[in-house]
């Protein structure tokens, strides 16, 4: 088959490819995980002000990543510690061990 030469899949390493696919992806993946449960943690919060939810809405919006993680980190009260750290600290530490993986295998 002519087409099968073209593009050597073989010669790609499987945990390049693998850290490459994540490296890619991840950054998506925390997105559409921290985004909507700091959102609905937001929405459940009794004690603030509709102003200050709106702003921190458009904070956590605006500031893909950042805004969320640290809302997490600093303000949510409503997920078990253990839980929240566990899910913000376990993504920054994957996301620098899969970046820092790619910077030294190119």
């Amino acid at each position: 088959m002519p087409g099968v030469a073209a593009f050597p899949v073989g010669d790609i390493a499987f945990l390049s490819l693998l850290f490459n696919f994540y490296g890619y992806y991840l950054p998506i993946f925390l997105y559409a995980a921290w985004t909507p449960l700091a959102l609905y943690e937001l929405s459940e919060d009794r004690l603030s002000s509709n102003s200050s939810k709106i702003i921190w809405t458009l904070f956590i919006l605006l500031v893909p990543l950042l805004g969320a993680a640290i809302y997490h980190i600093f303000f949510a009260d409503r997920i078990h510690v253990a839980v929240r750290s566990s899910m913000i600290f376990g993504g920054i530490l994957t996301t620098v061990f899969v970046l820092t993986y790619l910077s030294f295998s190119l």
